[in-house]
């Protein structure tokens, strides 16, 4: 035996290694088709109106009224102080606004837009369909 060690010498390695390629299997075709329509479209507006009258009332009062409300009408007290002898209050007149809600219908003709999307298979050139 002799006092040197043992080497070792590899003749042959095998090594792996993993290969990948793009395999085409199908094909397809994507189209898109938009379609308009017209619609009309309907609402009804609304809007006040207001009917402002001046009512003379003249009388004599010993405080001022509160705003009130008569049915749909709300009244307005306009008071002025007078110099008699002695100071009176005097309701003048009233003002009385009527409120009207007035209604109209309308319509809106608008253009509404949809796309559809078709995907379609397609045959590959070898015949090749799986």
């Amino acid at each position: 035996m002799s006092d040197e060690p043992e080497r070792r010498i590899p003749l042959v390695e095998e090594r792996a290694r993993i290969e990948k390629r793009v395999v085409e299997r199908k094909r397809v075709s994507i189209r898109t088709a938009t379609t308009e329509s017209q619609q009309v479209l309907s609402d009804t507006l609304r809007r006040e109106q207001l009917d402002i009258r001046r009512v003379a009332v003249n009388q004599e009062v010993d405080a001022i009224p509160n705003v009130r409300e008569e049915g749909d009408v709300v009244i307005i007290p306009i008071v002025e102080e007078r110099a008699v002898l002695v100071k009176r209050l005097v309701l003048v007149a009233e003002l009385h606004v009527q409120r009207k809600l007035l209604q109209a219908p309308i319509q809106v003709p608008v253009t509404l837009r949809s796309t559809e999307v078709f995907v379609e298979p397609r045959n590959l050139p070898n015949g090749e369909d799986t």
